[in-house]
């Protein structure tokens, strides 16, 4: 059973340990913030569309593939704000 005061459990040791974990080899954009989308890197560039919102270039492969929305549509949602949607450059 999980216990809160039994340290043993705790996932990450530090706060370091946190800020550098990996994902498919790629830390966190903005680590110790509240977004959880990855870093761009040559292999892992910013170069795909919010699934919410469409607006270009917000996720990289690793932010789509699981799912993540912009961070701007995180909050928005977190917040019962408005979503700003794309419409393009028609």
């Amino acid at each position: 059973m999980y216990d809160p005061d039994d340290h043993e459990f705790e996932r990450w040791e530090d706060q370091e340990e946190f800020e550098n974990y990996l994902i498919d080899g790629v830390g966190f954009a903005d680590p110790g913030s509240d977004s959880a989308l990855r870093a761009a890197t040559p292999d892992n560039p910013r170069d795909q569309k919010c699934p919410t919102c469409g607006w270009p270039n917000v996720l990289t492969r690793i932010d789509r593939a699981r799912g993540y929305q912009c961070n701007a549509c995180a909050v928005a949602i977190e917040r019962g704000m408005d979503i700003n949607y794309y419409e393009g450059d028609d």
